[in-house]
C-alpha cells in the first residue's frame, strides 16, 4: 500500500504519521455513498443547507489554533497569515448560509397560464434550478483553507445542493483529513449525512474521481499541466461534465508615465509588495508589468525586493518547479536578471526576484516569456511608448485579473482605449490598484479567459460560485398544489 508522507517546507523532515493513499474500491464505495447523500441533500430546503454551512463555520473558528498549527507545519505559510485565511474561509461558508437564506439566486420563477394562441398565450411555465450531483473538488496547497479541502469549490457545492467528494492535496495530507473529520462531524450534529464531504488520497483515485460516472461535475484550482489533464478526462467521458478549473494566470499590470511621474516611489514599493506577498504563491500575482523605459522604477523596485528576506516555499515539488520555470525564462535573450533569486533547493528557501526585457525582445519570444512562474517573481517589460501597451494587451493570454495605473485628466484616451481590451482578456480590471487580494462578495468575478480559468462565465469565489453546480429546470402544466422532488 502507497503512502502520503508529510514534510515539514522549511527542513523537508517527515512528521506526523503517513496516510495510506485510496484504494480504487475504496474511492468507489465513496462516491456511491456521496451519491446516496446527495439525493437526500438535494432536497433538503435551504434553511438546512445554510444551517450545515454555518455548522461548518463554527467548527474551523472553534479549532483554528489547532489548524493554523498543522497548515503552518506543513505549508510554512505563517500562523498570522492561516488564521486570518480561517476567517477568510468561515466568512465564505457564512456568505453562502446568507445567500440561501435571502433566496435570491436560486429562486424560483413563474409564469402563470396565458389563454390564447402562443406567443401571447402560453401554458403555466415554473422555472426551477435542480443541483447537479456529487461534485469532486481539487483544491489549492497555496490557500489550504479558502481554496482547499473546505474552500469556495466545497461551500459553493454545498449550499447548491451537491455533495462533495474532495481531492485531497498532497502538499498538506494531515491539514486535508483533519478538516474533512471537522466538516463531517458538524454536518452530523446539524442532522445531515457525514457524506455531504469525504475525501480520497492519491494520484490515480484523483483520476478515478473525474471519470466516475455519478461525479457530476470538478471543481479545480492548481498548474495548469495537471488541470489540462484531468479537464481532458472530463469531457472524454461517454457524457462529458463540467470542469470548472483555475489554471494559471500572468495578471499583467500596466503603468502609464503619468502614474509614474505622479506616484513613482509609492508605485515601487507597491509593487514589490505584491510581487513578494506570501512568496508570490497567489494566483493573482502580477507575473507581468508593463512600463515606459524608466529606469527609476525598476531600481526602486529592485531595492525594495533586495531588502526582503528569503523564506521557504510550499514544499521541495514546488520550490524546484519554480526554480525551473525562471531558469527557463532567464535564458531567453534579451531578459537580464535585475534582481537575482536568493536560495536553492538544497536550503529550501527563497528571496524575490526581478527580470526585465524590453517590448521587442518580449514580442519576439512572447512564448517563452508567458508561461507562468509561480512564486515571488516578475518580468518588467520597457516599452517605447504606450502604444506598445495596446500591442501587448493584444497578443496576452487570458487572466484572472488585469491592472491598469493611471492618471485620468492625462490618460484618458489611453483608459478608453486599453480597458475594453483588458475586459477581453481577464473576469476583473483593477484601476489604480494591484491584482493581489480577492475580496469575497456577491459581485465578484474570480474567473477569467482560458487558462486562467476553463470556464469564463462563472467566478469560483463569491456568491455566483453555486451557480456552477446546478442547472434550471421548467416544470410546464403542473398544477400549484403539485410540488415534486425533481433530484434523482
Amino acid at each position: 500500500m502507497t503512502h502520503i508522507h508529510s514534510r515539514n517546507p522549511r527542513t523537508g523532515e517527515l512528521q506526523f504519521e503517513p496516510l495510506a493513499e485510496s484504494a480504487a474500491e475504496d474511492v468507489d464505495v465513496t462516491i456511491q455513498r456521496a451519491h446516496a447523500a446527495w439525493r437526500e441533500w438535494s432536497d433538503t430546503s435551504p434553511e438546512d443547507r445554510a444551517r450545515v454551512l454555518d455548522a461548518i463555520a463554527e467548527a474551523l473558528d472553534h479549532n483554528v489554533e489547532e489548524l493554523a498549527d498543522i497548515a503552518d507545519s506543513e505549508t510554512a505559510l505563517g500562523r498570522a497569515r492561516l488564521v486570518g485565511e480561517v476567517g477568510r474561509t468561515t466568512f465564505q461558508l457564512r456568505l453562502f448560509a446568507s445567500e440561501l437564506r435571502d433566496g435570491t439566486l436560486l429562486a424560483t420563477e413563474l409564469d402563470e397560464a396565458v389563454e390564447g394562441a402562443p406567443p401571447a398565450g402560453h401554458p403555466r411555465l415554473e422555472r426551477r434550478w435542480v443541483s447537479l450531483g456529487p461534485v469532486a473538488v481539487f483544491g489549492a496547497s497555496n490557500f489550504p483553507f479558502a481554496f482547499g479541502e473546505l474552500g469556495g469549490d466545497t461551500a459553493s457545492a454545498l449550499a447548491a445542493g451537491c455533495t462533495v467528494v474532495v481531492k485531497e492535496h498532497p502538499s498538506h495530507p494531515v491539514l486535508a483529513a483533519r478538516v474533512i473529520e471537522l466538516a463531517q462531524g458538524a454536518a452530523v450534529a446539524a442532522g445531515q449525512s457525514a457524506d455531504l464531504i469525504s475525501g480520497v488520497r492519491g494520484f490515480e483515485a484523483g483520476k478515478q474521481l473525474v471519470v466516475d460516472p455519478h461525479i457530476s461535475a470538478v471543481g479545480f484550482t492548481g498548474s495548469h499541466s495537471a488541470g489540462r489533464a484531468l479537464f481532458d478526462l472530463a469531457g472524454a467521458r461517454p457524457v462529458p461534465i463540467p470542469f470548472y478549473g483555475e489554471l494559471g494566470s500572468m495578471n499583467p499590470v500596466f503603468i502609464t508615465q503619468a502614474a509614474l511621474d505622479a506616484r513613482l516611489e509609492d508605485l515601487a514599493a507597491e509593487a514589490a509588495g505584491s510581487i513578494s506577498l506570501g512568496l508570490g504563491q497567489f494566483c493573482t500575482k502580477p507575473a507581468l508589468i508593463f512600463v515606459p523605459k524608466s529606469p527609476p522604477f525598476v531600481d526602486l523596485v529592485a531595492l525594495a525586493l533586495e531588502e526582503m528576506e528569503p523564506g521557504p516555499l510550499l514544499g521541495e515539488l514546488s520550490h524546484q518547479r519554480f526554480i525551473d520555470s525562471v531558469d527557463s525564462v532567464t535564458a531567453v535573450p534579451g531578459v537580464e536578471q535585475r534582481v537575482p533569486l536568493r536560495g536553492s533547493v538544497h536550503d529550501r528557501i527563497v528571496g524575490p526576484g526581478l527580470l526585465v526585457v524590453g517590448f521587442r525582445d518580449f514580442v519576439q519570444h512572447e512564448n517563452a516569456l508567458l508561461e507562468e512562474c509561480f512564486g515571488p517573481i516578475s518580468l518588467v517589460v520597457t516599452c517605447d511608448s504606450e502604444d506598445d501597451f495596446m500591442s501587448a494587451a493584444s497578443m496576452l493570454p487570458g487572466s484572472l485579473v488585469s491592472t491598469l495605473h493611471a492618471e485620468a485628466d492625462v490618460d484618458h484616451d489611453l483608459v478608453t482605449q486599453l480597458v475594453p481590451l483588458l475586459a477581453q482578456k481577464s473576469g476583473r480590471v483593477v484601476m489604480n490598484g494591484w491584482p493581489t487580494g480577492v475580496a469575497v462578495s456577491h459581485s465578484q468575478h474570480h474567473g477569467g479567459p482560458y487558462p486562467a480559468s476553463t470556464a469564463a462565465l462563472h467566478t469560483s469565489v463569491g456568491s455566483h460560485a453555486m451557480m456552477r453546480f446546478v442547472r434550471p429546470v421548467v416544470l410546464q402544466n403542473f398544477d400549484s398544489g403539485l410540488w415534486p422532488s425533481i433530484s434523482v
